[in-house]
């Protein structure tokens, strides 16, 4: 990898991180207030839509947002074709949910859910106002303006919900949340961009863009319901508040898997782009990906594991207690994510977007599994159901890798098995505390320094990583900077 290019990378990444932080960690932190104020019920009644606003999102993008940032150059009449294309699908889907409403709302046997999913679904055509500006960002792997528009957009919505909440808006303050982050980003896209659209749609642009994109618009549907079925399942045979101590939980492990994963995937895909014709540079560029998100988050997941209860206790309150169980099982779940994103992201960044559709058929094949668990038997069985088929399925995706690139499976696990015995090391260690009685964040903060002492230790004196030393390295440079 060139110096520039690892720096580009590097500098990428940590924004992407910081932009995690600012943004999601500001609207995880309204989360917590909200979770205090409501009702696992409030919030299981708004997972109940969630299938249907992320199978909507996937069609407005339609895979046409990897294509854009995948090609080496693109045009005016590209950019404009993708935003008009954005806005046309994000208004009749829309519509669609709107007359649909109540059908939802029969199914769940939720009447509310005829409003909320008739305001939430503004969220759709908002969010495309912004889409080709966001893509943008990411070409020129510019995470460091998409931070600060994070940090305004989620302040702002923060503030808007919890007083909502606090008035007695009740589930409305969580429908608030989300439009009023997406409608400010939107916005701040619109003002902080250089590109605004024309007139020049193009249908050799779209049928361009939509052949490698049509591939990947079923990928991210088929993704979409393996990700989102299991709330629907439990919102239809168990009650709104299991479904809310489900979200809760899921969200929590999202945190780190989901949050690591899409940093990784949203720096590194342009990276490995740019490279995409030189296959020495990228096998050494996704080894060296591969292993820092190996690194981040297997210390992330165990170290979440060993400190569910406290952590769910002390920042959410006593009444989520029973959502800790779900959280433990899910971990291990979870543990998959980052690898099978950072393996679609070299598939795709190599043009094989046919082999990422068919990763996405199998995944969801595999997926009918735990949701058979999870009607006939129970909720924790279709969560364990869900760690046996999400291993078997990072297998094959890391199967599917080595036939793109000279990187074998058994490669792949040898860079992974380091990191794994430290992090499960430290889990288990740091899973002893828990047995003494000790006020819940009092133990919080025990466990977080000793497993963080524990990790530092290990990588700079017992077993050096050079993943771990360029971290540190940035976390350094950053610093020093945020300090001048």
């Amino acid at each position: 990898m060139s110096e520039d290019l690892k720096k580009k990378t590097a500098k990428g990444v940590g924004w992407g991180f910081t932009e995690n932080i600012l943004g999601s960690g500001i609207f995880g932190l309204a989360n917590i207030v909200l979770a205090h104020i409501l009702t696992p019920e409030d919030f299981g009644i708004i997972g109940m839509t969630a299938i249907f606003l992320a199978l909507s999102n996937s069609l407005v993008d339609s895979g046409f947002a990897n294509a854009l940032t995948r090609k080496k150059e693109v045009s005016r009449s590209d950019l404009d074709t993708v935003f008009y294309f954005n806005l046309t699908v994000s208004t009749l889907l829309y519509v669609i949910l709107y007359f649909a409403a109540p059908s939802i709302a029969r199914f769940f046997h939720q009447d509310i859910l005829v409003r909320v999913i008739r305001v939430l679904s503004l969220s759709l055509v908002i969010n495309a106002f912004g889409i080709v500006q966001k893509i943008l960002l990411y070409r020129r792997i510019d995470f460091k303006t998409q931070a600060w528009i994070s940090l305004v957009s989620s302040l702002t919505a923060a503030a808007a919900a919890i007083v909502c909440a606090v008035k007695g808006a009740g589930l409305w303050s969580l429908v608030i949340l989300q439009l009023v982050r997406m409608s400010i980003s939107s916005v701040l896209l619109w003002i902080v961009s250089r590109w605004h659209p024309g007139f020049s749609f193009s249908w050799a642009s779209f049928r361009e863009m939509f052949s490698f994109g049509s591939r990947l618009l079923l990928t991210s549907i088929m993704s979409t319901v393996w990700a989102e079925i299991y709330s629907m399942v439990i919102g239809k045979v168990y009650t709104p508040s299991i479904l809310g101590l489900y979200s809760r939980a899921e969200k929590v492990k999202a945190m780190f898997t989901t949050n690591i994963g899409m940093v990784m995937q949203r720096v590194c895909y342009p990276v490995l782009s740019t490279v995409q014709d030189e296959t020495g540079r990228q096998v050494q560029m996704y080894r060296k990906m591969f292993k820092t998100t190996v690194l981040l988050s297997f210390t992330a997941i165990f170290g979440l594991w060993a400190v569910a209860e406290p952590f769910m206790v002390t920042v959410f309150g006593q009444k989520w207690l029973p959502a800790v169980e779900y959280l433990r099982i899910l971990c291990f779940s979870g543990l998959f994510l980052p690898l099978m994103l950072s393996c679609v992201n070299v598939i795709n960044a190599d043009g094989r977007s046919d082999l990422t559709l068919i990763l996405e058929i199998l995944k969801t094949s595999l997926g009918v599994i735990p949701v058979l668990f999870g009607i006939f038997i129970s909720v924790k069985a279709m969560l364990w159901s869900m760690i046996a088929t999400s291993a078997v399925l990072y297998v094959i995706h890391a199967a599917f890798v080595s036939k793109v690139i000279p990187y074998s499976v058994g490669r792949q696990f040898a860079d992974m098995l380091p990191t794994l015995i430290v992090s499960a090391l430290m889990a288990l260690i740091v899973n002893l505390f828990n047995f003494i009685d000790l006020s819940p964040w009092i133990l919080l903060i025990l466990q977080i320094l000793t497993g963080g002492a524990i990790v530092i230790f290990i990588y700079e004196v017992v077993y050096p990583n050079e993943e771990y030393r360029d971290i540190r390295s940035e976390i350094q440079k950053f610093c020093i900077s945020a300090k001048k």
